[in-house]
């Protein structure tokens, strides 16, 4: 799939003028990805290869950003392609909105949807991928990012390695940034899509993935809210009603509608990561992940 991801970058459109260089992380502790990724020559510009062998998807993105030398860093996901104007419509929204930010839809591709027993793609579209571009947000994921580098990065490791196997260091440092003044936008044609093989994509993981990242985004928020405890009291009592609401339909709905009960275990799901927020599941696999 990372073959896939590359090639994707390779064919993009840019404005005359404009150059990007690509950088491959392999976070492997045995360096698994060398051999095939040095084998890809003839590319230009050359691809350049990045090893960091301490697991984390954290370390991983913290290689790249250390290695990276344009005045704008993207992110791009190993399981993910992207449209040919990605990189290009993400740069001309960043100047036109003057934001250091710009993130945009990540489509997903099933890999044998009919096997499912039902259909995830509603719970990709929600508010935010209904806005124009320009639209400002407070977070972004790196799946589909870029930044400024001038005004989103310091010198020190922008990704939190504690975060590293549970997912969040995304949304904890973009929404850092927001908080220090930062502006990030929805950029709606920069489009990536990201492949979802059937295991990923099964309800019990599924509802497993909305438990960390519920835990993500309430840690985040949390973490950077002027007054803790006042904010952890109100998102307690905002996921009990989530629970009292919910729990009842998704138990009711469980024998007769696969699709319906989905619905309602994902607010279930989204309650019990509120009240667990502090407990950090891993959610990447031993080895860390490529990016």
């Amino acid at each position: 799939m990372a073959r896939r991801t590359i090639a994707s970058v390779y064919a993009q459109r840019l404005a005359d003028g404009h150059a990007f260089e690509m950088i491959v992380v392999d976070n492997t502790p045995d360096a698994n990805a060398r051999a095939w990724v040095e084998s890809l020559s003839g590319l230009e510009p050359p691809l350049r290869y990045v090893h960091e062998a301490r697991s984390g998807i954290s370390h991983a993105r913290n290689a790249g950003v250390a290695a990276a030398k344009g005045q704008f860093i993207a992110f791009i996901d190993d399981d993910e392609t992207a449209e040919p104007d990605w990189l290009a419509n993400l740069h001309r929204a960043l100047l036109a909105h003057e934001a250091d930010m710009g993130t945009g839809p990540v489509l997903p591709v099933f890999e044998n949807k009919p096997a499912l027993g039902w259909d995830p793609t509603p719970f990709f579209f929600g508010k935010r991928e209904a806005m124009a571009t320009g639209g400002q947000l407070q977070a972004a994921r790196t799946g589909n990012i870029m930044l400024r580098v001038a005004t989103c990065f310091d010198g020190t490791p922008p990704f939190d390695p504690r975060l590293g196997r549970s997912g969040g260091e995304d949304t904890e440092f973009t929404h850092g940034l927001y908080r220090k003044g930062r502006k990030i936008i929805w950029v709606a044609d920069a489009t990536v899509h990201e492949f979802w093989p059937q295991s990923k994509a099964s309800l019990p993981a599924f509802l497993r993935r909305k438990l960390v990242t519920a835990r993500n985004t309430t840690h985040v928020r949390i973490a950077w809210a002027p007054r803790p405890v006042s904010t952890f009291l109100a998102v307690a009592v905002k996921a009990l009603v989530q629970l009292v609401v919910f729990s009842p339909l998704a138990a009711a709905s469980y024998p007769f509608s696969r699709q319906f009960y989905a619905r309602n275990a994902m607010q279930v799901m989204s309650a019990l990561g509120k009240l667990t927020f502090w407990q950090r599941a891993g959610y990447y696999g031993r080895s860390g992940g490529g990016t």
